[in-house]
Parts: C-alpha cells; structure tokens; sequence
C-alpha cells in the first residue's frame, strides 16, 4: 500500500506532497533526493530503501514521480500506478 506520493524538480524543489498514512516523516523526501543524487550513472534504481520505507520512483519530463511504500507492496504495480498518474498529468494538461 502506497504510503506517500510526491513529484520533485531536477533541483530537489517540492511540486506535489501527499502522505496518506503518516508512516513516515515529513523529511522522507529530502531523503529521497539526496539518496538519488548521490547515485552514480544516469538511471538509478527504480527501487531503493531507507530503513523500513522502499521509495518506488519513475523520471519523466525532468520530474522525479515517487511513492513510498512498507514491505510487502508490488513495486512493479506502483511502477505502472505512477505511469499512468503522469500520464493522466499530460492528459489534462493539454485541455
């Protein structure tokens, strides 16, 4: 189960932030962007963990798409739950 959702810039900047369980803290993101800038390559893991929490993220247009998540959640079901919400971005973007 999806535990957060947020979108970030290139730069880190916060766009959108929804926690629907509060099973983490309010840093969690700042967590996320230094663990992904830390990597080294182009693409880093779709995957990657802190502690107990697994953040789940796509880059799109520049925007990192991420959901947090606990043990036992699909990654590849909020893979595709985060691919359609950036889609469904783009949709009504246009409109």
């Amino acid at each position: 189960m999806i535990s957060q959702v947020f979108i970030l810039s290139s730069k880190g900047d916060h766009l959108i932030y929804k926690d629907f369980r509060g099973e983490a803290g309010n840093d969690i993101v700042s967590i996320f962007y230094e663990k992904v800038t830390a990597l080294t390559g182009d693409q880093p893991p779709v995957v990657m963990n802190h502690k107990d929490i697994y953040f789940v993220h796509i880059r799109q247009g520049g925007l990192y798409w991420v959901a947090t998540t606990t043990a036992g959640s699909s990654p590849f079901t909020i893979t595709e739950f985060l691919n359609r919400y950036e889609v469904i971005r783009k949709l009504t973007a246009c409109v």
